[in-house]
């Protein structure tokens, strides 16, 4: 029992983490491409830097790689803090206007019911009730 509990909860905290990365998902994979490249280039910039001999500009190097990686995560969530999952909430008043047209569908189906079998032209001109000219 306690094993179902907690597989709840795991599920829980899984489906949770799902809703916040869904309406996130393409600028989450564009942060994370971005930092990624920059870590790139900065690992072939030290190559470059143990091939040439040059340690000028290395600590420069790593003060702009980190504040490069801060930026992205700034604009990340910059760009998206106001993005939520789209809750589907209805109040009162639209459930019992949507009961209200559900019913008038209703009688106007019921209506039409009532009126009877359709004729063809020739049941209707056999009946003599055909009013065409």
């Amino acid at each position: 029992m306690f094993k179902l509990a907690k597989d709840a909860i795991i599920f829980k905290k899984l489906y949770d983490i799902y809703t916040w990365i869904k309406p996130r998902l393409l600028s989450l994979i564009i942060l994370i491409i971005s930092v990624f490249l920059f870590i790139y280039l900065h690992s072939e910039y030290i190559s470059w830097v143990e091939l040439s001999g040059d340690k000028t500009f290395l600590t420069l190097s790593y003060i702009i790689k980190n504040i490069l990686i801060l930026l992205a995560v700034i604009v990340f969530i910059f760009l998206n803090r106001s993005k939520k999952v789209v809750e589907v909430k209805k109040d009162y008043k639209q459930i019992k206007a949507e009961k209200v047209q559900m019913e008038k569908k209703k009688d106007h189906i019921k209506s039409i019911k009532e009126k009877g079998e359709l004729k063809t032209e020739y049941q209707r001109i056999l009946e003599g009730t055909d009013e065409k000219d």
